[in-house]
């Protein structure tokens, strides 16, 4: 037994789920707050505004602070923040920089060497927030103006990745670049202004409107990215959305789905109702994304040229016939001892190393390797065949 590549996997499986209690307490914080935020109205005997607040048995009046003590300790969720993203990190490189032909090369689209591949997955994380930046402090936009540059320049990195890596890798990809202008937005400008805005509050002076309007903006912002983001990086236990040959323009219309989804939650949230048409476009862009990432059904194999051509496409295909396809592109990973270097255990679960396995997992084989070319991973070795997926097409269906 490879003992690295065991241990490989059981630090990949601890820094998943460090990733998801991160990530859970990151984006529910910024909801809740937001929502707090959104909910401060004045009462009938104090024109303060304030919101009030259940939590198991208890209730909570909050309202805006006007001075602090100098010992007080003001609660932030930045720890959190930043360990989603050291954590999200930290997985990229163990499970996709580990094994470059496996997640991120598809030689249809580039042909990389596999530190090339790297390279071009981690350093471009620190300069997609120098653009955005750049773009938030220089371009003179601002509100909704902005909003629409951040949906056009997130449509155009996904674009981008999804011409670059294999479907699996880009759809992450675009899930850690967004992350990462989310984190970024926290301990550059939100982090920092929410510790000048303490020392005002100690000193008794008002808050800076500068500050303010930067800090929410990157607030907003954040709100925005939050959904894509979530998206993406789970999108990975879907190979119909990421192996699609029209994976990029489904990129932009889910980002747009989901910007749009989260506009008519903010509206709800501020009491302006249901924005209908707004409800009816999100919706109309998610369907679109979706469509895109449809089944590609092979074409038929063909018309019998003679009898016996006709009674071989009509029988059902031997299960022997399945499982020579399944044994030479599919049980390399997924066998309960996998010959793929850096694999301890069989890919995903699954062990295709059986007939009962191979009829059992059928469906799952036919959206990997037929529907779409999630599997077999593209810069690992050469997709099925139009015969060979045909084959595998009828076998499963008569199967059922």
């Amino acid at each position: 037994m490879d003992f690295f590549a065991v241990a490989l996997d059981d630090a990949a499986f601890l820094l998943r789920g460090a990733h998801v209690v991160a990530a859970i307490l990151m984006v529910g914080s910024a909801f809740a707050l937001l929502k707090l935020d959104f909910g401060m109205k004045p009462r009938a005997e104090d024109p303060t505004p304030q919101s009030l607040v259940l939590h198991a048995g208890a209730g909570f009046r909050f309202l805006r602070a006007r001075d602090a003590d100098a010992a007080e300790r003001a609660l932030s969720f930045k720890w959190e923040t930043y360990a989603t993203w050291a954590s999200g990190f930290a997985l990229l490189c163990l499970v996709f920089c580990a094994a470059p032909q496996l997640y991120l090369i598809d030689p249809q689209l580039w042909n990389a060497a596999p530190w090339a591949a790297i390279a071009a997955a981690l350093i471009p994380l620190p300069l997609t927030w120098l653009a955005y930046d750049w773009l938030c402090k220089k371009s003179g936009l601002s509100g909704d103006a902005l909003l629409v540059a951040l949906f056009l320049f997130s449509a155009v990195l996904g674009l981008m990745l999804t011409h670059l890596f294999a479907g699996r890798a880009a759809y992450v990809l675009i899930g850690a670049h967004l992350g990462t202008l989310m984190v970024a937005n926290i301990a550059h400008v939100v982090a920092p202004v929410q510790k000048r805005r303490i020392a005002s509050l100690r000193a008794g002076l008002p808050a800076d409107e500068a500050d303010a309007r930067a800090a929410g903006a990157r607030a907003l912002h954040n709100q925005y990215l939050a959904l894509p983001t979530l998206f993406f990086m789970l999108s990975g236990h879907a190979p119909l959305l990421f192996a699609g040959a029209n994976n990029g323009v489904a990129a932009v219309f889910f980002i747009a789905g989901l910007f749009l989804t989260r506009r008519l939650w903010l509206k709800l949230s501020r009491g302006l109702g249901v924005d209908w048409r707004l409800g009816g476009a999100a919706a109309a862009c998610l369907a679109f994304g979706f469509g895109l990432s449809a089944p590609s059904v092979p074409k038929p194999g063909g018309e019998a040229r003679n009898a016996s051509q006709a009674i071989a496409l009509a029988v059902r295909p031997d299960f022997s016939e399945a499982q020579k396809i399944v044994d030479g592109h599919c049980v390399v990973c997924h066998a309960a001892r996998p010959q793929m270097a850096g694999l301890a255990t069989a890919a995903g679960g699954l062990d295709f190393s059986t007939p009962r396995s191979i009829a059992l997992h059928r469906g799952d084989i036919l959206r990997a390797a037929v529907y779409s070319r999630a599997m077999p991973p593209p810069g690992a070795a050469p997709a099925l065949g139009e015969q060979e997926k045909n084959l595998l097409i009828r076998w499963a269906q008569i199967e059922r």
